[in-house]
Parts: structure tokens; C-alpha cells; sequence
């Protein structure tokens, strides 16, 4: 079912989340999709929110916001309207960078952190108080790629997760990383690592990929893996979640994850609510990124009866600015 909204907010449909959002851009109207994954419900709103400046989803609900012009930001509840101010900009973001939360909002400590997705740069300033962004360089080594002529170059960070005020990213097959602030006059970065083995797909098959995922629920350290045949990204053979067990240093692949349900989007976006209360269901993986085209439907693994569904938007869905993202319930 298709509505048309004439309010340019989202708080009519607060109990509608989550939400996969397809924006349109520029054309037809500046509009933007908004299908409900619950009831498969769809809504086109032209939110003001998302009019001429840059917005990155968290995983927590919050989206960051930057204005394009004056590089003025903020924090913005779509359930309820409120905003939280932040710094301004030195410089515009990244065309590829994921914003991350570093505990609830509610945390006296909360850092908002921008990842730069082509570089080896990290943003953060406090959510309430910060006087100003702080950029940080980090180093993780070199990429190479065997037999070829290129040079070597940095490596930089596409998976992190936020959990309980530190952030968790894969720094290397078999270890993890850890970035935690010292808070001194001004937050100041730590990064540590320690070894655990990656989780693997034993298929026989020399090259299976994997695209991998880190993500936060109930303030535990989640991986969820989705296996691919050979290299080819058509067709996903296989869905695990595991969970890190800090005491062993190992991920133990978990089977039931209870009344939940992980949301796993582009660019490494991954998020955890309730499911029966968001009314999704329960123990399932909804994975909505295409990585061959230009295709808006998503998938739901259900990782107790190990059954596999492929959902298809109820309408077309004009050409989009961005790859569809997912607007979460926002955590308290």
C-alpha cells in the first residue's frame, strides 16, 4: 500500500520503523520512498531533514546531519523531531564515511565518530559539550595486492561497531582492533588489537568471499557473515552470526539470537532491534544492499530455520541518489 504525505517529517510514522529509505535526490521533487520492512507499507515524504546537506543513519537511530552550506551539524531523532546541535565543519565530509555513536545518547560520554571509508581518518567530537571536530590519522598497514605493479596503499577501516563506549573493527584477518578515548582535556584515541580467528565457510571451494559485518545488540559484540559461492555475488549460500566472547577471544556462532532482528545495509551498516515490538521477525537477518545493481529488494535469513525469503517492494521505485539505507527505532 502507497501513501502520499503531505508533512515532511517523519514523526506520523514513528511507529512504522524500521524503516528502508530510497531517496530520489533531485528529481522527481526531492522525495524519498519510505518503506516500512513490518508491514510492507510504503509512504513518499519530501523530508526537509534530508534537503540540501549530507545525513548519515547510525546504528542507534539518530541520523547525523551536515549542512551543505554553512557545514552546521547535529544529531536528529526522525520518531520524534529533536535535534541535538554539534560543531560546525572545518571541511565537508567524505563522499564515502559511516557515522557511528559511541554508547546511548543519554552517556555523558558520548562521542559521535565520522569514519572516513577512503582513508585512514576518524572524526569524533562529544555529542554534548564538544567544543570542536578532532580529526585523527590512524595505522592499520599496508594493502598489497600480489603480482601487481600498483604501489602500496594504506589500509583503512570498513567495518566497526560501537560497544559500550569503544569501537570494535576488523584490522586484519584473525584480529581485532579496538579504538578506546582517554578522556583528557580533550578525547584522545587508543588503539589496541588482539588475535581471533575468523570465522570461515567450509565449502571445499578455493575462493568463497565473504562480506562481513560488525554490529552492536544488547551490549554485545556481534559478526554476521553472509558466504558466497566462489566470487560470485549473485547468491548468498549462507548466513552466520556470531558473537564475541571476550574471556576465550574467539566468535562463538550463535543460532538463536532471541526476539531480535539484525539490520544489515551499504557500507558496512549494521544495527539490532526488537523484533516482535517493531513487528519483523524475530531471529532474522534482513540484509538490504544489492552488490551487482541497481535491484531495491532485501533478503531475510532466518537463522534458527536456516529458510531464506527475497522481498520485493510492493511499487516501483524511481531512480535513487544513494543506495537505500535503513532509519532504525532510536535507542533510549
Amino acid at each position: 500500500m502507497e501513501s502520499k504525505a503531505t508533512a515532511d517529517d517523519l514523526t506520523s510514522l514513528a511507529a512504522s520503523f524500521p524503516l528502508l529509505v530510497y531517496d530520489h535526490g533531485e528529481q522527481p521533487d526531492n522525495s524519498q520512498t519510505l518503506l516500512s520492512v513490518a508491514d510492507g507499507s510504503s509512504h513518499t515524504h519530501r523530508v526537509s531533514e534530508l534537503q540540501n546537506c549530507r545525513c548519515l543513519e547510525t546504528p542507534r537511530g539518530l541520523v547525523f546531519i551536515a549542512d551543505t552550506s554553512s557545514l552546521q551539524c547535529s544529531l536528529w531523532n526522525p520518531q520524534t523531531g529533536e535535534k541535538i546541535p554539534l560543531p560546525a565543519l572545518d571541511k565537508p565530509l567524505p563522499e564515502y564515511c559511516r557515522c557511528l555513536l559511541s554508547d546511548t545518547i543519554s552517556s555523558p560520554d558520548c562521542l559521535v565518530l565520522i569514519n572516513d571509508l577512503t582513508q585512514p581518518e576518524l572524526l569524533f567530537c562529544h555529542v554534548r559539550g564538544g567544543s570542536e571536530w578532532i580529526n585523527q590519522s590512524y595505522d592499520v598497514g599496508l594493502y598489497i595486492i600480489p603480482g601487481r605493479p600498483e604501489p602500496p596503499t594504506k589500509r583503512y577501516i570498513s567495518e566497526m561497531a560501537a560497544v559500550q563506549g569503544k569501537f570494535y573493527f576488523a584490522e586484519a584477518p584473525d584480529e581485532v582492533g579496538v579504538f578506546s578515548f582517554v578522556q583528557d582535556r580533550e578525547p584522545r584515541l587508543e588503539m589496541t588489537s588482539f588475535p581471533v580467528p575468523t570465522p570461515v565457510y567450509a565449502s571445499g571451494a578455493p575462493q568463497d568471499a565473504t562480506l562481513s559485518y560488525l554490529l552492536e545488540s544488547c551490549q554485545e559484540l556481534f559478526l554476521v557473515c553472509l558466504f558466497f559461492p566462489g566470487c560470485n555475488f549473485d547468491r548468498v549460500e549462507e548466513v552466520g552470526a556470531y558473537r564475541m566472547d571476550f574471556s576465550k577471544q574467539e566468535w562463538c556462532k550463535v543460532i538463536d539470537i532471541g526476539d531480535r532482528a539484525f539490520l544489515l545495509g551499504p557500507h558496512g551498516f549494521a544495527a539490532s532491534c526488537k523484533a516482535m515490538e517493531y513487528g519483523l521477525k524475530k531471529g532474522c537477518v534482513y540484509f538490504a544492499f544489492d552488490l551487482l545493481g541497481n535491484i531495491n529488494n532485501f533478503h531475510v535469513f532466518d537463522l534458527v530455520e536456516g529458510t531464506r525469503e527475497l522481498i520485493r517492494p510492493g511499487q516501483d521505485i524511481p531512480p535513487l541518489a544513494r543506495e537505500p539505507f535503513w532509519m532504525v527505532p532510536a535507542c533510549p
